[in-house]
């Protein structure tokens, strides 16, 4: 299991938060009565959705008791559970939105995982999911290219523990459950004061599978070479600062009711 520091996640809030947001905006839910954020993680994206509809019952679900933790400090007045999403979540549901935030990379057979998300939606009921889709990135290449290399090969795990799928992969699996999505990329242009700074953004999720491997020694020589080769990638601005480019891909779905009468 990955070991998840809230308080680096958090240090890019403001950051993290903008996909949240675009995502609620684009949600067509007037009053929905239950919803649930799935990997939760320190609870920013169950704020919003709280704060979007104040009369929801809503619920933070992660599997890292570090990221509730830290959660249930800073939302005491929300529900909050551990479990692994993958497992199967029916017994919670039925549920009138289904939130999902940067979690469904780090799940494995997406193709049985996303119907089961949607599987929890009452009848017109949403399911709102936002994940990176940066693998084609110059900072994911980067990372590639290190674990390979002669100096890691054997001390990283193989191959990319974040499972990256294309536009299509989630086309496929939305037609064959409704009729009523839609499935879009944003690059966002995310403006850092430093190289620095990139390291210790993916530090605090990207780089987990691979730091979680390493003694402490070997953490930062590894997040070492990482800034050594991303500096070349992204060139400093005029004003020194750093342009860090990030795609991210979004999809929500609407779980047609069958009762309603159609209408010509």
């Amino acid at each position: 299991m990955i070991n998840w520091d809230p308080a680096l996640y958090l240090r890019f809030e403001s950051d993290r938060n903008k996909p949240i947001t675009d995502l609620l905006h684009h949600i067509e839910l007037a009053s929905p009565k239950r919803a649930i954020d799935i990997g939760c993680g320190p609870g920013n994206s169950t704020g919003f959705v709280a704060r979007r509809w104040p009369e929801a019952e809503v619920i933070g679900l992660d599997s890292s008791k570090a990221m509730l933790e830290t959660a249930r400090k800073a939302y005491p007045h929300l529900q909050w559970v551990e479990y692994d999403a993958t497992q199967g979540l029916a017994p919670l549901g039925p549920f009138d939105l289904v939130f999902s935030n940067a979690a469904l990379q780090w799940m494995p057979d997406q193709t049985r995982v996303v119907p089961d998300f949607f599987g929890l939606l009452s009848p017109g009921g949403v399911l709102a999911v936002q994940i990176p889709h940066n693998v084609d990135s110059p900072l994911h290449q980067a990372m590639q290219t290190l674990a390979k290399s002669q100096k890691w090969r054997g001390r990283l795990p193989k191959g990319n523990p974040i499972q990256y799928h294309p536009v299509g992969f989630y086309y496929d699996i939305l037609a064959a459950l409704t009729g009523a999505f839609e499935i879009w990329t944003t690059r966002y242009h995310h403006v850092l004061n430093a190289h620095e700074e990139i390291v210790e953004w993916y530090k605090g999720t990207g780089f987990r599978p691979y730091l979680d491997q390493l003694d402490t020694p070997g953490q930062a020589e590894f997040l070492a070479d990482m800034l050594a080769e991303v500096r070349p990638l992204y060139p400093a601005q005029s004003d020194g600062r750093i342009l860090f480019t990030f795609e991210r891909l979004f999809f929500v779905g609407t779980k047609i009711d069958e009762k309603e009468p159609l209408h010509d």
